[in-house]
């Protein structure tokens, strides 16, 4: 009787910690990808503007540049 009812409250402790367990593990991976934007944009903040001009890119539309799904730092 023990070990069902120690059976039962573990299940209903699992699945919460479960939950948080992916929101954490979500959370990571946005501010994984934040740091590498902001790294990005760093990088490309310290070119000049004839080089980002090369890459057909301007200082103004970094942030843009820095998001947009085809980014390259």
């Amino acid at each position: 009787m023990l070990n069902l009812a120690i059976s039962r409250l573990t299940a209903r402790l699992v699945a919460p910690l479960e939950a948080a367990s992916h929101a954490l593990s979500g959370l990571y991976v946005v501010v994984q990808d934040a740091h590498a934007a902001a790294a990005r944009f760093r990088s490309l903040a310290q070119l000049s503007d004839a080089e980002l001009a090369r890459r057909g890119l301007k200082r103004e539309g970094l942030a843009q540049a820095v998001f947009a799904p085809t980014a390259e730092a």
